[in-house]
């Protein structure tokens, strides 16, 4: 490889670092409106975003040229708006839960009456959702897992990798050191961390020790293990503190979130939690979009039949089709305020807007 194909190659790994070209697989924006849940949660960040004019282009398939620009705006907020759910919910273990149930009260009873699977299932049912729809109870989420895990994999784990070496260079077991922090005597423990740091207390000062009754010869080792001690205690303070601010977190989403609360009910009592009957963007598009001409004419001849049409003189069969036609036009609004989600409601306005204009032209033709 000559020398500008391999500046050529550096500048390229350059530019996938600062260009994230093409996305992660699902991150598309066409593969977000083949997909059911994740195309109804970005019509939700439309919504949310005050976008439901490009929305409504979208569906109609009349995107102007300055609409490309704030798709992918959208596009990436909502990438990483599902991307950051994805790195919580790696983080709801059981021990994980257990964990921040005990440094919360509150949450604590949330566990206590559903149990730590149910209660995974309960915040990851609705997780992705308050992303966008509550964006504050995310956040806090989110903010309180990112300062968790930022102390957890820094600060708390420089201590243990600093005791952990004491304990090899001492020649010391781990385990052993544990053992004599457990001791409850004080006067107990300052004899068995002795013991342990004798090991690698020299023969010359042993006997500089001996001679001057422990003042002139000073156990480094010794010091090194109380100090070591003070520094776990002190980490493992501020983990629990860390963990508090998530139980807290996550109960106020439970208790504060009208959907969660319900799935909690729902796991209290030994249902499954409902899943809302929401259309993503490709069902609410072919649910929408196509008028019942064969439904329209049988409802018609079996109105026509009741109503005696044949038999009526012109006035009333004119009042009699005007009646029909408002009748299928509220049908057509009951079916598409029955559609749940964000794209059956603007498919559902387009659709009824066109079917209206439909059955208004069908007016003429009834016989």
């Amino acid at each position: 490889m000559g020398i500008l194909e391999q500046f050529k190659k550096s500048k390229d790994k350059q530019a996938e670092e600062e260009h994230i070209t093409p996305p992660p697989e699902g991150h598309t924006l066409a593969e977000v409106l083949q997909d059911k849940n994740k195309s109804h949660l970005f019509g939700e960040l439309l919504r949310v975003d005050g976008n439901e004019d490009l929305a409504v282009r979208l569906a109609e398939g009349k995107i102007e040229k300055s609409d490309i620009n704030l798709l992918e705006q959208q596009r990436i907020k909502f990438s990483e708006k599902i991307t950051q759910s994805e790195e919580i919910e790696k983080l709801l273990t059981t021990d994980n839960m257990v964990a921040f149930a005990r440094n919360h009260p509150e949450f604590e009873k949330i566990i206590n009456l559903i149990g730590p699977e149910k209660a995974i299932r309960v915040i990851q049912s609705q997780l992705r959702d308050i992303s966008i729809t509550d964006e504050g109870r995310f956040n806090r989420i989110a903010s309180a897992m990112e300062t968790y895990e930022s102390y957890r994999n820094g600060e708390y784990k420089a201590v243990n990798d600093r005791v952990e070496k004491l304990c090899k260079d001492k020649n010391i077991s781990p385990q052993e050191y544990l053992t004599a922090l457990a001791i409850e005597d004080p006067a107990e423990k300052e004899k068995a961390l002795k013991e342990l740091s004798n090991r690698t207390y020299g023969k010359f000062k042993k006997a500089i020790n001996f001679v001057s009754a422990g003042k002139w010869a000073k156990n480094t080792t010794l010091e090194a293990l109380k100090a070591s001690e003070g520094s776990l205690e002190t980490s493992i303070d501020d983990l629990n503190v860390h963990q508090s601010d998530i139980g807290s977190a996550l109960f106020a989403s439970v208790s504060g979130n009208d959907q969660m609360r319900n799935n909690f009910f729902s796991e209290l009592v030994h249902e499954k939690a409902p899943a809302e009957a929401k259309k993503g963007f490709k069902d609410a598009k072919q649910e929408s979009t196509t008028f019942d001409q064969g439904g329209f004419d049988t409802a018609w001849i079996d109105f026509k039949n009741k109503m005696n049409y044949a038999g009526s003189d012109a006035s009333t069969q004119s009042s009699l089709r005007d009646n029909f036609i408002d009748k299928q036009k509220d049908l057509c609004r009951e079916k598409n305020q029955g559609n749940k989600g964000f794209w059956a409601s603007i498919f559902g306005a387009i659709f009824e807007a066109m079917a209206e204009a439909m059955i208004i032209s069908k007016k003429d033709t009834l016989k």
